[in-house]
């Protein structure tokens, strides 16, 4: 009975190490991506940094359903609060080359630049309207009760 819970034991220690390294390489990647992305279009945004626009980068492909039920919809929400916001829509499947240079592995990912033009944050995966718009205002979105959903309103 002892050789059965400490083979156990085993094995829950193993797989929470193991999650533990998947998530370290993957905040790893990030950073990497991001600063990458952040040196290659530091002189690229100045036309959008200059009049202050913030602007979604949205990878999506034509059978993404959580992209058309879910992502396009928060999206849109999200326009109406931003009247300026400039949403760049690419086919990751497509767009291949762009989609490699974000690190794009699955969709919908959404890379967001704040008004200033600066790559704030790349989201893998269904990014609520309240989160996006959180990050286009250099705030940390709020995680209490939840992610925020689309049926909750964005603060101003």
């Amino acid at each position: 009975m002892t050789e059965r819970l400490l083979i156990a034991v085993a094995l829950g220690a193993s797989f929470m190490l193991a999650l533990a390294l998947a998530r370290a390489w993957l905040r790893h990647r990030d950073r990497r991506v991001i600063a990458r992305v952040r040196a290659t279009t530091a002189g690229a945004d100045a036309g959008d940094a200059a009049a202050g626009v913030p602007r979604l980068l949205y990878f999506t492909t034509q059978s993404c359903v959580v992209c058309r039920v879910q992502q396009e919809p928060a999206i849109e929400l999200l326009r109406g609060h931003v009247a300026d916001l400039v949403v760049d829509r690419h086919d990751a499947v497509a767009d291949r080359e762009l989609a490699n240079a974000y690190g794009v592995l699955s969709v919908p990912t959404t890379a967001v630049f704040d008004r200033a033009g600066q790559l704030v944050t790349i989201n893998r995966g269904f990014a609520p309207a309240a989160a996006l718009f959180a990050q286009i205002e250099g705030r940390e979105p709020s995680f209490d009760g939840g992610m925020a959903t689309l049926s909750e309103p964005v603060a101003d």
